[in-house]
């Protein structure tokens, strides 16, 4: 199963820019707490770039085929990313500069505009070296937050880290559970229909 068909029709068509006008509109409330940056505005924009990714369907991935071997350079390029905006320098000047806020919106869309491109072409393989270790990665951060003893952001106060970092490893633990669950489904799919492998399934062939 592709994950062209994750998401109803009418989501793959409105959803992407219906919630980046959402997230415009709620900016100022969203950056407002550490945890609401952390733990709702990151996650929705890469949720808008994947549903954008839906939309554009298998012709986004025939596009990036030459330079995206299953799937790998667009996996590692949302892992940076995604790893890059839980650092706290990140944060501050994602606040203090509106320059370095729209490269934010922008890298984390592109994130999650590869991710859903680069998916079905990595197989399972990838997929599990790309999910662990961004679940590692993610869990750890969300731990150091909650652990760490000094304020962190300078834009946020010391006691807002806590609940920042419980929505960081919460995410971390919901992304890899829907990757498992994921698995178990592919697999199912597997035995009741042979044609349904889980390796990676070609590309379909564009026009002419």
């Amino acid at each position: 199963m592709t994950t062209r068909h994750s998401f109803p029709a009418w989501a793959r068509i409105a959803g992407p820019g219906a919630l980046l006008a959402a997230l415009a509109c709620l900016h100022p409330w969203l950056e407002q707490t550490m945890a609401r940056h952390m733990g709702l505005e990151l996650p929705a924009l890469v949720l808008a770039g994947w549903l954008a990714g839906a939309y554009a369907g298998p012709g986004l991935a025939r596009a990036l085929a030459p330079w995206n071997a299953n799937g790998l350079p667009g996996l590692l390029f949302a892992a940076c990313v995604s790893g890059f905006w839980m650092l706290p320098a990140a944060l501050d000047v994602a606040v203090l500069h509106p320059a370095v806020g729209t490269a934010k919106v922008a890298s984390l869309v592109a994130a999650g505009l590869l991710l859903q491109a680069s998916w079905s072409a990595a197989g399972i393989v990838i997929q599990a070296f790309f999910v662990l270790n961004w679940f590692w990665m993610t869990l750890g951060a969300g731990l150091i937050y909650q652990e760490a003893p000094q304020q962190l952001c300078s834009v946020y106060l010391a006691d807002e880290q806590l609940h920042a970092g419980r929505a960081v490893a919460a995410w971390a633990v919901v992304g890899l559970a829907m990757w498992l669950w994921h698995v178990v489904r592919a697999a199912i799919r597997s035995d009741a229909s042979p044609q349904d492998a889980l390796p990676p399934r070609p590309l379909p062939a564009g026009p002419g």
